[in-house]
C-alpha cells in the first residue's frame, strides 16, 4: 500500500520511505500511523519517529480515492429492538469513530433471506466492509461471505462455524448455554423448561438445553416466533397451564425472559420461589426487572470493539487471507430471578 504526500516535490516521502528508516514493513508502519492494533507501542513509537524525522505526511485524500474508500463501514444487526443491540453498535461507533470511519445500521430482523439478500449485493452498501450478527447459518450464508469482494467481520453467538469461512470472526469460548444450565441444575431445579425462538436460530443455545440433560421432555420445550417479550409472555401462559409446570426455566435470551418474569407475575407465579428464570445476553433491563434477572453476559461491548478493529485492519492493508478467530469468556451474572431456596426449621413445642 502506498500513501501519497502533500506537495508536488520529485523528492517526496513515501511510506516505503518510513518502513525502511524505521526497519519495519508497510503493513506496521500503516498500523502505526492510523492507530490500529497489532503493534508494539515500542515499535509504534519507531515508527513514529522515522515519520517525524523524513515529514512524512500521509495524504489520506488521495488514498480514500485510489482505494475507492468510502470511511464508512455497515453493521448488520438481528434486532433493533432487543436490548442488547444498542451496546454492541454501541462499541462499534466508537472503535470505527476512533479511526474516522462511521457506520451505517442495517436491521435484518433476523430474516434468514434478508441476511442472505444483503450479501448477494453487498454494492449496495456503498460501504468498504461489513460487520454482520446472523442468527442462523445456512450453507448459502458461507458460499456468501466467501465470494463477497468486501471484507467481512461476525459476531458470531451461538454457532459453531466451519473454519473455512473467510472472514475474520469473533465469538464465545464457553457456550453460555451450558453455563444457565449447569447453574438451574446446581440450586437444586429438577424440572427445568426451554423458552425462546425457532430452534434452528441461534441453535447451540437449545442443544446446550439438551446436552444438559438426561432427558429432554418436549412438553417443557416452548418455541416461539422470535425472541421478544412477546414470546416470553405466551411462553408464561403455556407453562402455567400444564399438568405440572416447571421449576425453573432457560430463556433463550433476555427479552424472552423478562417476557417471562413479567407475565408470571400477571398469573401469581412467584419468580424465584416457583420458578426460576435466567436469560442470555445481560443487557441494561436486566438490573431494573422485579426480581432482578440472572443471565449470562456475551461479553457484546468487547466483542464488538474487537470484530470492528479485525475488519478496519483487513481494510487498510487490503489483507487476504489469514482470518483471525477470536474467543471471549461468557460469564454468568446471578441475581434474584434465580436465588436457591431457603429451608429454614422451627420447633413447635
Amino acid at each position: 500500500m502506498s500513501w501519497d504526500v502533500l506537495g508536488l516535490s520529485k523528492d517526496k516521502v513515501t511510506i516505503e520511505d518510513v518502513a525502511a528508516r524505521a526497519g519495519v514493513g508497510i503493513a506496521t508502519v500503516s498500523r502505526a500511523i492510523n492507530n490500529m492494533g497489532g503493534i508494539s507501542p515500542k515499535t509504534k513509537a519507531k515508527v513514529m519517529e522515522a515519520v517525524e524525522e523524513l515529514g512524512f505526511i500521509p495524504n489520506t485524500n488521495a488514498q480514500n480515492l485510489k482505494l475507492r474508500q468510502t470511511k464508512l463501514i455497515a453493521l448488520a444487526v438481528p434486532d433493533i429492538r432487543n436490548a442488547f443491540v444498542p451496546e454492541i453498535a454501541y462499541s462499534v461507533e466508537q472503535a470505527a469513530k476512533h479511526y474516522g470511519y462511521r457506520v451505517v445500521q442495517i436491521n435484518t430482523l433476523g430474516n434468514i433471506t434478508s441476511e442472505l439478500e444483503l450479501l448477494r449485493d453487498m454494492k449496495k452498501l456503498h460501504a468498504d466492509g461489513l460487520i454482520i450478527l446472523p442468527l442462523a447459518y445456512p450453507d448459502t450464508l458461507k458460499d456468501l461471505i466467501n465470494k463477497a469482494k468486501l471484507p467481512i467481520s461476525i459476531i458470531n453467538y451461538g454457532k459453531k462455524l466451519e473454519p473455512d469461512i473467510k472472514a475474520d470472526i469473533v465469538s464465545l469460548s464457553t457456550q453460555e448455554g451450558r453455563l444457565v444450565m449447569e447453574h438451574l441444575i446446581s440450586i437444586g431445579r429438577t424440572r427445568i423448561g426451554y423458552a425462546g425462538a425457532p430452534k434452528e436460530i441461534i441453535e447451540e443455545r437449545f442443544f446446550a438445553y439438551e446436552d444438559a440433560l438426561d432427558q429432554v421432555d418436549r412438553s417443557l420445550v416452548y418455541f416461539g416466533d422470535d425472541f421478544s417479550l412477546q414470546t416470553g409472555a405466551r411462553a408464561a401462559d403455556y407453562f402455567v397451564n400444564l399438568t405440572h409446570m416447571p421449576d425453573a426455566i432457560y430463556a433463550g435470551n433476555d427479552m424472552v425472559a423478562i417476557g417471562l418474569l413479567n407475565r408470571f407475575k400477571e398469573l401469581g407465579v412467584r419468580v424465584p420461589e416457583d420458578i426460576a428464570i435466567v436469560g442470555i445476553d445481560n443487557n441494561l433491563l436486566c438490573t431494573i426487572t422485579t426480581p432482578k434477572l440472572s443471565s449470562v453476559s456475551i461479553m457484546g461491548s468487547e466483542v464488538a470493539k474487537v470484530a470492528t478493529e479485525l475488519l478496519l485492519q483487513r481494510i487498510h492493508e487490503q489483507k487476504k487471507g489469514l482470518y483471525e478467530r477470536i474467543q471471549f469468556e461468557p460469564r454468568l451474572i446471578v441475581r434474584e430471578s434465580s436465588l436457591p431456596r431457603t429451608r429454614t426449621t422451627q420447633q413447635i413445642d
